[in-house]
């Protein structure tokens, strides 16, 4: 029987950078496409959630009887969909940049 030296391969351990994160890039034309619409419908969609956010305080304060309650709850409300949209828009925007940008590797 045949002895290595090298250790085995650890199969929990990432390839490579994530999609999304910092170092990605596509690989091929697919992927770009894929992450350019992915990306744009994150984008819009943010920017949809923080304009639809005013229509949701109003909507929220008209229904609570209560004042004070009513302007809490829509206070609390409009943070949370101000911060998903907040990070949809980043997101969306880190993949719209990596999805321009070209892969190290060629076809030979």
């Amino acid at each position: 029987m045949r002895q290595v030296d090298s250790p085995l391969p650890n199969l929990g351990q990432s390839r490579g950078p994530g999609i999304g994160s910092k170092g990605w890039v596509p690989r091929n034309t697919s992927g770009r496409v894929g992450a350019f619409i992915i990306g744009a419908l994150a984008v819009i969609s943010a920017l949809s959630m923080i304009a639809a956010s005013y229509v949701l305080k109003g909507e929220i304060q008209s229904s609570i009887p209560s004042s004070l309650v009513g302007l809490v709850v829509s206070f609390l409300a409009v943070m949370v969909v101000l911060c998903v949209g907040c990070w949809l828009f980043w997101y969306g925007g880190r993949l719209l940049m990596s999805s321009f940008r070209h892969s190290s590797i060629r076809k030979q």
